[in-house]
């Protein structure tokens, strides 16, 4: 009864912490709080009560509208970031795209490369040997041909091509001409630090050519391991026969010099009529 007469009757002035502590303990600082108690003081209880309920509508629409404007400012940075990786994304798989056609391109390239070089080996020597280099890389294609059909593994599933795969006649080609090059430079400058670096860059290069062949997905490694190697010892006993049996026989033989230069440009003949035929006709 009492407590009822004083809220009726009472005092102008009630305590701040009636309204503040269920209201706004948890919403205001305690600066705040002071500041509002301090405004509160001089206002009677009916506009305590307004004022205070403002206060804390105020603070609530501030709170809301700094979230709202930090989710949107997150949100944006989101957005921009996934942007940012989306475009990462494309511009990694342009780059390897980009990649994979001209290693496709060089790939095409290699077998026009080794005709130019055989081709310039023939003009710079023009001598018994270069037809004899010149029929032995004919030769080591149709030894490539005949041991594919002799091992019969099947090339990799991406394969466009149905022949055996074991060994690469590419990789047998390339390492039989790089050997071609390093005896030929060593023949013409001998032994000394340039010619090993030439010999290490023509290997790495010829290395790199028979690789592409693998991530072209013509051929596993396996199998242009197998005809590196193949290529590797069959230039040098292509080399070997020369000096050590041809080249004397050349000399004091006619028939020998006719055997060699006819047969010699007879395969060279032959591969030019494989090379327009199965790589320019069917190709176009």
């Amino acid at each position: 009864m009492a407590a009822s007469t004083a809220i009726v009757n009472g005092p102008a002035i009630l305590p701040l912490s009636f309204f503040a502590k269920p209201l706004s303990c948890k919403l205001v600082s305690c600066t705040r709080l002071r500041a509002v108690n301090t405004r509160c003081r001089k206002l009677n209880a009916p506009d305590k009560l307004t004022f205070l309920s403002e206060t804390i509508i105020k603070y609530k629409k501030r709170r809301i509208r700094n979230h709202i404007t930090t989710y949107v400012s997150r949100d944006s940075s989101v957005e921009e970031g996934i942007g940012a990786h989306e475009q990462e994304a494309f511009d990694a798989e342009l780059a390897r795209f980009e990649m994979n056609q001209l290693e496709a391109f060089l790939n095409d390239l290699s077998k026009w490369l080794m005709v130019a070089l055989f081709s310039l080996v023939l003009l710079l020597r023009h001598d018994a040997k270069a037809i004899w280099i010149c029929a032995g890389s004919i030769l080591n294609v149709g030894l490539s041909i005949a041991l594919k059909r002799i091992l019969n593994q099947e090339r990799p599933s991406s394969a466009t091509k149905s022949d055996p795969g074991m060994p690469s006649s590419h990789a047998q080609s390339l390492f039989f001409l790089s050997f071609v090059v390093i005896l030929s430079m060593m023949d013409w400058l001998g032994m000394n630090i340039y010619t090993h670096l030439l010999a290490g860059l023509v290997l790495s290069l010829g290395s790199y050519f028979a690789w592409l062949r693998v991530s072209q997905g013509f051929h596993t490694l396996g199998q242009v391991t197998v005809g590196a190697v193949a290529g590797s010892v069959y230039v040098g006993l292509w080399f070997w026969i020369w000096d050590a049996i041809v080249l004397p026989a050349f000399i004091s033989s006619l028939w020998i010099r006719l055997l060699v230069v006819v047969g010699g440009v007879g395969c060279i003949l032959r591969f030019v009529v494989f090379l327009v035929y199965d790589w320019i006709m069917k190709e176009h």
